[in-house]
Formats: C-alpha cells, structure tokens, sequence
C-alpha cells in the first residue's frame, strides 16, 4: 500500500521503526511515540498492513540484514550485522533467515565479499577539472544541552559524502548547493531536520528529518549521515538535470550535456536514445577523459540495440562495447559510472563484465536503486531469477518514486516469466508500461506471457500492436535483441511462433 494513504500513526510508527530497527520496541513505548493508544495503532496495522507492528518490525529487520550481508563489508560478521539489526538469539536468526532466503546468513556474507574483494587497476584520481555539482555543509545549528553533537554530525556527512565521488565537497563561497541542518535534543531523544538548498534559485531540493536516542550517538549520527548521503543523491541529479535543461546548448559544459542526456537515455524511447547520443558525443568532445558521458553513450547504443531501436543492431553492440571499455579505463570510483558500465556490457552482451561493474557501484554506493536494479538485470539474463526479483525489490523500496522503475518493474515481470508464474509476470509487465508508457518493446515478451497463461486473444492483441510499432522484426530478431539465456528465450519463442510471428 502506498504510504501516503495509511493513517498518520501508522505512517510514523513506520518511520520510528525504520530509523530504529535496532530498539528493543514495545507495543506502548511505538504508540506513545505516534501519539495514540496501543490499542488503535495494532487495530490500523492490522487494517492497512494485515500483521502486527511488532510482526512489521521483524519483517524490517530481516530485510535489513538481508541488505547488510549482500553488502559483503571487509571484516564485517554475521553476530555484529545481526546485532545492529535488533536480532539478539542468533540462533533463531540463522534459521529464520535460511527459511526465508535458502542460505545461511554466513553463505550470504561470504559470496558478497567474495565479490566486493574481485581484483582491479589502479585507478587514475578524479580530477576537479571533471565538472561535477559542488555542495557545502553549512554548520548544522544546535538546540539542547550538548552542542558538540552538532559538530558529530557534520564530520560524519563529510565522510558520507566524500564517498559520493560524482559530488564534490566545497567551501560555501564555491558551492552552488548547501546542506544545512538542526539537531535538537532533550536529554533523551534526538532529532535530526536537514535541507539542501540551490543558494542560486533560493529553491528547496530536499529536506529529511531522523529520530533517535541517546544510547548510540555515535551510531546514530553515522546512519543519519549515510541515509543523507543516499536520500540527496537522486534528488541533486534530478536539480542537475533540472537546470542543465534550462542552459542554452552553446552554454552547456560536459557535464551539463550529460545532464541533458540522462532523461533522454532513461526514457528507453528510439527518438529520445538518439537524441542521448547527439548530446553525449559533444560531451565527449569537450571532456574526452571523463567516463560519465562515455558510459552513458555506451547504454544507449545498447539500448539502440537491444530494443531494435536502429537497422544494424550488431554495430551498436559494438560501439556500447567499445565505450564501455574505454570509459573503465577512465573510472577512478564513481558508482554512477559503474553502473552506466554495467548497463552497457550487459546490453552488449557481456555479462561477465556486466556483473563486475554493477558489484563495483554497490560496493561504492549500497544504497543506489540504480546500482541494485542494474545488478537485477544481470541477474535475470544469467536465469538468475528469484536472486533478480530480490535485487529489483530492493531497488523499488530505495526510491519508490524514481523515473527507472519502470525498469524494475519489467525486471520483475521478465523474471516471474522465467520461473513459470505467468499471471505475476503479466501484472509486473502491465505495471512497468503503465509506469512509463513508451516502454510497449516489452510486449515481445508480453504477449508469449499471455500465451502461456491461456489468454490466446489478449496475446495476438498485443503482439498486432507491437508488429505494428515494429515491423518486420522476427523471432530470431527478438531472440539476438537482449542477452537473455536459452531457457527463457526458448519460451517466449514458443510463445511468438503460436502466435504466428515469422521465424
């Protein structure tokens, strides 16, 4: 259900307890804190959620350290993860999660570090020249008996950010955007108000607030510096986007075209894909060593390709080939970069590479929905299927609102389809086009999906439309298109073939 339409108590109930999950809650300390009496907060979490908001709680935590363990920290321990979670019976937690995910919680940890330890290059720096958006932390202001706390805050969020490499840390005077905050406390409780500001436009890009208690401060202050770091990400882009739009093109710097592509390249539109190149190449032109503008090209070619987008599809496998490995010879940490690579070896065919540079981003950025998503897709060409729908959930949860998911939608879809759960696959199909209707190359793969569920009538609609969008393509066409394996593009052949497409 979606948040907005669950009663207040409930929707902060939610909010303490992810900001928390941690605590030790009790039913009457979550309902004093919602300002309600235990009795109506568990009879609206039963209403608008079905279970208890202690059974909530435990689905969050196991969520939570589901998404810790994939994370495969260096030297982090399963005991320590579980911990910070709020599991104290690690027993019952090893048994639960392996009835939950089919591995131990200790097999999950290891395989992610095993990942996250795969060998690489010495990197060249990132060099200023390479023009990214600059953010200032304005000293955080303070309201309580402990002003230092304040000061806790703010070297935390530099950490966090330095991390952020497509986001450079300045002085006030040479940022264009500032990061201010609050912390109030009253001897028991905490509370974090923070917003980024475009000092130019005067213009709120973001505002968040966190609750906590005074028994870690240190922990507290270093999960509300990483949930800002992840929370401001996309909304700076999207501000970057937002201005670069209103940039007259002789103006334009790199990064400002690239800004300009990004849109255009995520819309997975013909016209728009073109366009994305149009704008990339000039980028490229103007900043031929930075390997953001040349990773993103390398994705629109393979979407070029992918989606029968262009006449020569191989020659667009090539060329998102070609960039893609020009642009990891350039990268110097930037989990946007990684991810665009990731998103261009794939569609060129490569998971092997592909899957490299999408465990990079997550690495760099845990908490990227573009990094998690992406690393779904490898995950679904490879017949990985219940690992990809894992992966696209967790992308969906990280940004709920974000213009891919459409991508993940239809991510799930292509995998409920791999694993015979045709009914699941149509709905996830029919949501990611209803979530960005150009998005209608899917029904290649839609139709054979209604095949497959008996709705014959339903399927040759779909596939009418979509021979009409795309004339003349052929099963062998759709078959070169996307890099899936042989089980899956084995169906949805079968499926096109009953409904009379050419071989």
């Amino acid at each position: 259900m979606v948040r907005e339409l669950l009663p207040r108590d409930v929707k902060k109930a939610i909010e303490r307890l992810e900001a928390e999950p941690e605590r030790a809650w009790r039913l009457r300390d979550l309902a004093e804190a919602c300002g309600v009496a235990p009795r109506t907060l568990q009879k609206h979490f039963h209403r608008f959620l079905g279970r208890s908001p202690l059974a909530h709680l435990r689905e969050l935590r196991f969520d939570r350290a589901r998404q810790e363990l994939l994370r495969g920290v260096p030297q982090a321990g399963v005991t320590e993860i579980a911990t910070l979670c709020g599991f104290v019976h690690f027993g019952r937690f090893a048994s639960e999660y392996r009835r939950r995910f089919g591995e131990s919680p200790s097999a999950t940890l290891q395989r992610a570090q095993r990942t996250s330890l795969l060998p690489t290059r010495v990197l060249p720096t990132m060099m200023p020249a390479l023009e990214r958006p600059a953010i200032a932390i304005v000293p955080f202001e303070h309201d309580g008996s402990e002003p230092v706390r304040a000061m806790a805050f703010e070297d935390e969020l530099a950490v966090a950010l330095w991390r952020v490499h497509w986001v450079n840390i300045s002085a006030p005077s040479h940022a264009r955007y500032h990061l201010r905050g609050k912390v109030r406390d009253d001897g028991n409780r905490v509370r974090v108000t923070v917003r980024l500001t475009d000092v130019l436009s005067t213009r709120h890009v973001w505002a968040a607030a966190w609750d906590g208690d005074q028994h870690d401060p240190i922990g507290f202050a270093e999960r509300v510096a990483i949930g800002i770091a992840r929370a401001i990400q996309p909304a700076l882009r999207a501000a970057e986007v937002a201005r670069a739009s209103r940039l007259e093109r002789g103006d334009c710097t790199a990064w400002d075209l690239t800004m300009r592509a990004l849109p255009c390249a995520a819309s997975v539109e013909a016209a728009a894909e073109d366009k994305a190149i149009e704008l990339l190449d000039e980028a490229m032109q103007l900043a031929p060593n930075d390997p953001l503008p040349i990773s993103l090209a390398a994705w629109c070619h393979g979407l070029r390709a992918g989606h029968h987008f262009a006449a020569r599809p191989e020659v667009e496998k090539a060329e998102a080939r070609r960039l893609a490995a020009r642009a990891a010879q350039l990268n110097s940490g930037d989990a946007l970069t990684e991810t665009m690579l990731a998103s261009g070896y794939t569609l060129a065919h490569d998971l092997a590479a592909a899957a490299v540079h999408a465990e990079r981003a997550l690495a760099l950025d845990g908490g990227s929905a573009w990094a998690w998503g992406r690393s779904g897709w490898v995950k679904a060409y490879s017949g990985r299927a219940a690992e990809a729908i894992e992966a696209f959930r967790i992308a969906i949860s990280l940004a709920p609102a974000d213009p891919l998911n459409f991508l993940w939608s239809i991510g799930i879809g292509s995998a409920e389809f791999q694993l015979g759960r045709f009914a699941d696959s149509i709905r996830w199909f029919e949501r990611g086009i209803a979530e960005n209707p150009a998005s209608t190359w899917i029904d290649r793969f839609r139709a054979p999906a209604y095949v497959c569920s008996g709705r014959m009538d339903e399927g040759r609609r779909t596939l009418a439309a979509f021979n009409a969008a795309y004339p003349g393509l052929t099963i062998t066409d759709v078959r070169s298109g996307l890099p899936w394996n042989a089980i899956y593009l084995d169906r949805a052949s079968e499926g096109l073939e009953r409904l009379g497409m050419r071989p």
